[in-house]
C-alpha cells in the first residue's frame, strides 16, 4: 500500500516488551517504578501515631500503667496524711502546756525570783539599818568615817532604786508570763541592776570621805 505500510507494528520504546504479544494481559505500570521504591504510604501524609488505627475501646497500656501508678501514690498520700496529723497532735499533747510562761518550770522560777526580789526590796527600805551595816563593815577594815550620815543618803538612793527596778521587773514579767514567753531571766536582770545602783551610791559617798581615803592610802603604803 502506498503512503506507508499500515500492517507494520508500531515502534516501541527500547527495552519495552509487548505483553499482549506474549499472550499476557496488559497491566498498568507501577507508580513507584519510575520514582523509586515504594514507601508504604501516600506521599505527604505523616506516619500514623501509636494506636491511631486501634479499634474502639483500646487503651494504651503504657499510659494506663502510668495512670494507675499515679492513683496509687495519691491514695498512699491520702492515707499517710491522717497518720502524720495524729502523730503531731499526740506529740503536742505530751508537751506540758503552761497557762503562764513558756513552761511550768519557767513560771515557778519567775515567781520564786520575784518573791526573793520583793524581800530584798523591803529590806532595802530599812535605810538606817543598811547604813549602819555598811559603816560597821568599813570601820572594821579601814577607819571611821568623817561623815557617817552620808551613808544614810546612799542607803536612801539604793532603796529608791530597788523599788523602781522591782516595779518595772514585776510589770515586765507579768506581760511575758501572759504571753507564754520565757521570763525567769527578767527578775535576775532586775536584781543585778538594783544591786549595781545601790553599790554605786555607796562607792560615791565613801570615796568622798577624807578619813577613808587617808586610811586607804596608808593601807596601800602610799
Amino acid at each position: 500500500m502506498s503512503g506507508g505500510d499500515w500492517s507494520a507494528a508500531p515502534a516501541r520504546e527500547p527495552g519495552h516488551v509487548d505483553e499482549t504479544a506474549l499472550g499476557r494481559e496488559a497491566r498498568p505500570a507501577s507508580a513507584g517504578s519510575a520514582a523509586g521504591p515504594a514507601v508504604g504510604r501516600v506521599h505527604g501524609r505523616p506516619a500514623p501515631e501509636y494506636g491511631e488505627y486501634a479499634p474502639e475501646g483500646w487503651v494504651n497500656p503504657v499510659l494506663e500503667a502510668q495512670r494507675r501508678e499515679d492513683e496509687r501514690r495519691a491514695q498512699e498520700r491520702r492515707e499517710e496524711q491522717p497518720i502524720a496529723t495524729a502523730k503531731s497532735a499526740a506529740a503536742a499533747q505530751q508537751v506540758p502546756r503552761s497557762r503562764f510562761g513558756a513552761s511550768p518550770l519557767d513560771f515557778v522560777l519567775t515567781v520564786g525570783l520575784l518573791v526573793t526580789g520583793l524581800f530584798s526590796t523591803v529590806q532595802s527600805l530599812s535605810v538606817t539599818q543598811v547604813a549602819s551595816s555598811v559603816r560597821e563593815t568599813f570601820e572594821q577594815q579601814y577607819t571611821t568615817f568623817a561623815d557617817p550620815a552620808a551613808l544614810s543618803t546612799a542607803a536612801v538612793v539604793g532603796a529608791i532604786g530597788s523599788v523602781v527596778v522591782f516595779a518595772l521587773v514585776t510589770w515586765w514579767s507579768i506581760r511575758r508570763l501572759r504571753a507564754r514567753r520565757r521570763t525567769f531571766w527578767v527578775p535576775l536582770l532586775g536584781g543585778v541592776v538594783a544591786t549595781a545602783i545601790s553599790v554605786t551610791a555607796f562607792i560615791v559617798v565613801v570615796l568622798q570621805d577624807p578619813r577613808f581615803l587617808q586610811a586607804v592610802m596608808q593601807h596601800s603604803g602610799g
